[in-house]
């Protein structure tokens, strides 16, 4: 039986994931509430290109999902990549730029808007250049890629665009050939410490998936947990901090393109894009803790209290 691997995977960051993908069934179903999230985009899909035609593009669909007509494959030595392309877009200059929709929630939207699919959505560039390399295959050019994202909270659309990579798409094949032609699932290429697992549905079967994804240590006992309570709220909290450090640089470099500004036209105050910016003087005091203990050290080992309390400690799993 010929293997096929699906464009829509090939991006995906486990290797061991992509082996079972084609080698074996899935041993266990996305929950209701993943699957409603799947069937919400699958339907706002040509609502979405109908939005596109609104705004002067023209858009040549290729409707259906996995049953669109329109279906690109790109043989290998060990079984096929395989896929079907949401779109081809053209508005002016732009011409035939080859589509993916993509519908994302308020935190997911933001942070790919800012950061740009290359670096936040490295997957979906993958899955773009499958269909890009399968398009020249047969024969048609494609120089442009794109993805329609909608934020499914706001309503919010985004055209985020890159040119065709040949050396990416190489390296995706070669990696792709390299997952079809192995004979047991790999060892390398699996970043079990990223989000990939939560999203395998072959994490049942998977013999490293059961093994801590840290070594525990003689400081501090790690325990790997299954519950999936406690990994979602993990998953939360990892991509809460992205945003927050995110959010501290770009609140950063804004603050100082607005100080260059107002230092160099004069004014101390400017309003514009909802907001007022103000600088202002203030003067503050504080105690110097350190040269009291320093002049006076019977008097602060006497007023001075220690208190104990409980911190979070948070880091990135190796």
């Amino acid at each position: 039986m010929e293997k096929v691997l699906r464009a829509s995977t090939a991006g995906f960051p486990c290797e061991r994931s992509l082996w079972y993908s084609v080698n074996v069934e899935a041993d266990c179903e996305p929950d209701e509430r993943r699957q409603r999230i799947f069937d919400v985009g699958t339907c706002l899909e040509p609502l979405i290109v109908e939005w596109l035609r609104r705004d002067g593009w023209e858009v040549e669909y290729n409707a259906g999902s996995q049953s669109a007509p329109l279906e690109l494959n790109i043989p290998l030595e060990n079984g096929r990549l395989s896929g079907h392309p949401d779109c081809f877009i053209s508005k002016g200059s732009i011409t035939d730029c080859l589509a993916d929709i993509k519908t994302m929630n308020d935190r997911s939207f933001t942070q790919w808007r800012r950061a740009g699919t290359l670096k936040s959505k490295p997957q979906y560039a993958d899955q773009l250049h499958v269909y890009a390399l399968g398009c020249l295959k047969a024969g048609r050019d494609i120089k442009q890629l794109a993805i329609v994202g909608v934020n499914k909270n706001t309503s919010e659309l985004h055209i985020d665009m890159f040119p065709y990579d040949e050396a990416r798409a190489s390296a995706i094949v070669e990696r792709s050939d390299r997952v079809l032609r192995a004979s047991e699932p790999p060892l390398e290429g699996c970043p079990r410490e990223s989000w990939c697992c939560g999203y395998c549905a072959y994490s049942g079967m998977c013999d490293l998936y059961s093994k801590p994804f840290k070594p525990e240590t003689d400081a501090v006992s790690v325990t790997s947990t299954e519950d999936e309570g406690v990994i979602r709220a993990m998953r939360l909290l990892k991509e809460a901090r992205e945003l927050g450090k995110e959010s501290r640089e770009q609140e950063a470099e804004a603050k100082g393109l607005l100080d260059s500004y107002m230092k160099t036209s004069g004014t101390t105050a400017v309003q514009g894009g909802g907001l007022i910016f103000r600088l202002l003087e203030r003067e503050s005091s504080r105690f110097d803790t350190t040269a009291f203990k320093k002049e006076h050290p019977e008097l602060a080992g006497k007023y001075l209290k220690t208190s104990a309390s409980v911190i979070y400690d948070v880091q990135e799993a190796e």
